[in-house]
């Protein structure tokens, strides 16, 4: 009986299964979980050259921090290896580099992967079939698209998408694409305009003609 009474918890001196998390513990993890990680510098990726510290002395001898950034360049280099032209950010220096040593080398001691840099392909396959599918546009197979040549040509919707001279996509009717794809040859003209009451020297107007 008086094991009934017992003013004593059986539960004295265990730790619940549930904690309330801290307030620092709480903002450390939403800063881990938001905040993403992003690791940008203003460096040059063949020679790793990066901005240097510098003092700024003023007239009174007094010395203020000053970042000395490289003169990096976003260019464009021809590989020959790879037929392509590879997009790199290099300072002055390192241009002047390549021209001596070559591309090849200097990515090589960098440990650059010439062939996962964003390029633009140079190959006389690519050119070819550049120039063979002018104006097309890569578009899915559409299982369900009008297969009869009547209806199609009756119908009044336009079917196929061409890039127009100004570079925009068109949906045009099938047939009509050369409208659309063509150069403009245009004839250009210098007039001479008299001079005007006042004097002034005579004037030449370009007038662009187009057939």
């Amino acid at each position: 009986m008086a094991s009934l009474y017992s003013t004593r918890s059986l539960f004295s001196g265990q730790k619940l299964a549930f904690q309330p998390v801290r307030t620092n513990q709480r903002v450390a993890q939403a800063g881990r979980c938001l905040v993403p990680v992003v690791q940008a510098s203003k460096t040059c990726e063949l020679t790793g050259k990066r901005r240097n510290k510098a003092n700024a002395v003023s007239f009174s001898n007094k010395k203020n921090r000053k970042w000395q950034e490289p003169n990096l360049q976003a260019k464009k280099f021809f590989w020959a290896n790879g037929q392509r032209w590879v997009s790199l950010r290099v300072s002055t220096k390192a241009i002047k580099t390549i021209e001596k040593n070559g591309l090849d080398s200097m990515a090589r001691e960098a440990g650059i992967d010439l062939w996962k840099l964003p390029f633009v392909d140079v190959r006389p396959e690519r050119l070819q079939y550049l120039e063979e599918n002018k104006g097309k546009v890569p578009v899915a197979v559409n299982p369900r698209a009008m297969k009869n040549p009547e209806k199609l040509a009756a119908s009044k919707k336009p079917r196929v998408p061409v890039y127009t001279i100004t570079g925009r996509i068109a949906w045009v009717r099938p047939g009509t694409e050369d409208l659309y794809t063509r150069d403009i040859k245009g004839q250009v003209k210098a007039v001479e305009v008299p001079a005007d009451n006042e004097g002034s020297k005579a004037t030449q107007m370009k007038i662009t003609v187009y057939e």
